[in-house]
């Protein structure tokens, strides 16, 4: 762990400090996030630092708000969020100037002090606990409520951010309570906006819903939920233009694709394939990637997958060699020493097309390829230390084998391909992943078939 936290800091130049003092705050609290994903929460948390210390750093004509917001901001850089807490506090009252009547202050004073009370929320949002999200809640409320008519368009943005706050206990700590306070938050907020008067804001809050829902049925695995998200995603692109917001545009594009996506491959549905292909296609089409790189390429490689899922389905070689050539695209624009499981993830998609386009060609090379690519993958995913996806990709290698096996007439690599799909099928079960395992009994019974007309015909 400690590796990964000097790697966070260095990748995103934030002191070591800041990041102990993340981490601190949930060990002392007990709290137990998801630990397979603390990368990406620290990521975020560190991404949170830099947006935070911008916000402490911008000018002010008042001297004594600037010294308090730079002695903020040493605090910051030292992992002090008490400090911060205490000294933002003081800059809120000197704001207020001991007025109680919002209505009576001054718009720029009433501006300034909400901006103020969210930098108090966004810093309690640096601790990892659901308490601090709560928190944050509550302050990013308060702030809208400060700001209200002096700043609509910025006190709905603050309102919507309550929402995220709360979203993220769910997503952070699984805790279906966050979900679902950010969704009734959410779809009160959408009763206060107009589709055509407040088009923008109320796209961006269907966004919000959209996730929240989404979020809550990875949470609880109801799938009705995701049909509401995609509904969610729908509407708002019915009314918003790309030329409006073109950012949420494309973000509500992408998520009603990923949806489309999960949804098709799990109800073996072509036509929600083809929505997902359909709405990833629009987005990339004005998408300049230099703007944008890393989503981007996620993208690039949702679509791939889209296209490799319905290639494999309607036996189409065209949808199946794009795919492949947007996989390939993005594993070379990977860097392998920084994301290795991502780019071992990318390996075994171009293995898993490639072997699904070698069942169509007459020659054994493309098999071979296909071979080579999940070999590439289990180069990364190793047994000791992804045992989940180490079984995965030597499962596909194996059934690549096999088929290339059957091709060949040759029962010894026959029967060593059956023996590492097995292998892969008893990893699975040593580790609990049921899912995983009632998909490799199906692929081993497709092996096992092979194996004996092999056999039948020597």
């Amino acid at each position: 762990m400690s590796a990964m936290i000097a790697r966070i800091a260095e990748r995103h130049d934030v002191p070591l400090a800041v990041l102990l003092a993340i981490v601190a705050s949930f060990v002392q609290s007990g709290t137990k996030p998801n630990r397979a994903r603390l990368e990406q929460q620290l990521t975020r948390k560190a991404r949170a630092v830099q947006a935070l210390r911008r916000r402490l750093a911008r000018p002010s004509e008042d001297a004594s708000v600037t010294a308090r917001r730079a002695a903020a901001s040493r605090a910051l850089e030292t992992g002090q969020f008490g400090e911060i807490e205490r000294t933002l506090a003081q800059i809120e009252l000197h704001f207020f100037g001991g007025m109680t009547d919002l209505a009576a202050m001054p718009k720029d004073q009433r501006v300034a002090a909400g901006e103020t009370r969210a930098d108090r929320a966004a810093t309690a949002m640096l601790s990892l606990t659901p308490a601090a999200c709560r928190e944050a809640a509550q302050r990013y409320a308060e702030a809208a409520a400060i700001i209200g008519s002096a700043d609509i368009a910025r006190s709905r943005g603050l309102a919507s951010m309550q929402g995220d706050a709360l979203a993220r206990i769910g997503e952070d700590f699984g805790d279906r309570t966050g979900f679902e306070a950010a969704i009734a938050h959410y779809r009160s907020l959408l009763g206060t906006l107009d589709n055509f008067d407040d088009t923008v804001a109320w796209a961006s809050v269907q966004e919000r819903l959209g996730r929240a829902l989404a979020g809550l049925s990875a949470v609880t695995g109801d799938e009705a939920l995701l049909d509401q998200a995609s509904s969610c995603y729908a509407t708002a692109l019915e009314d918003l233009r790309q030329d409006q917001a073109p950012v949420l545009w494309r973000a509500l594009k992408v998520r009603f694709a990923r949806i489309a996506f999960t949804l098709g491959e799990a109800r073996e549905d072509e036509t929600l394939l083809e929505e997902a292909i359909a709405a990833l296609a629009s987005a990339l089409a004005v998408w300049k990637r230099d703007g944008d790189d890393p989503r981007w390429l996620e993208a690039e490689q949702l679509i791939s997958r889209a296209r490799a899922a319905l290639g494999q389905r309607t036996s189409d070689l065209a949808l199946l060699e794009r795919a492949f050539n947007g996989f390939n695209r993005v594993s070379k624009a990977i860097d392998r020493t920084r994301e290795p499981l991502r780019w071992a993830e990318l390996q075994d998609q171009m293995g898993g097309v490639l072997a699904a386009m070698g069942e169509r060609y007459s020659e054994p090379v493309v098999l071979e390829e296909a071979i080579v690519a999940f070999g590439s993958a289990l180069d990364v995913r190793r047994r000791e230390t992804s045992p989940q996806l180490w079984a995965q990709s030597s499962a596909n290698q194996g059934l690549a084998s096999l088929k290339l096996a059957a091709r060949l007439q040759d029962r010894a690599r026959a029967q060593q391909a059956f023996m590492q799909i097995a292998g892969a099928l008893e990893a699975m079960r040593e580790g609990g992943y049921t899912a995983d395992v009632a998909a490799l009994q199906k692929k081993l019974v497709i092996a096992g078939g092979l194996v004996e007309a092999m056999a039948a015909r020597a």
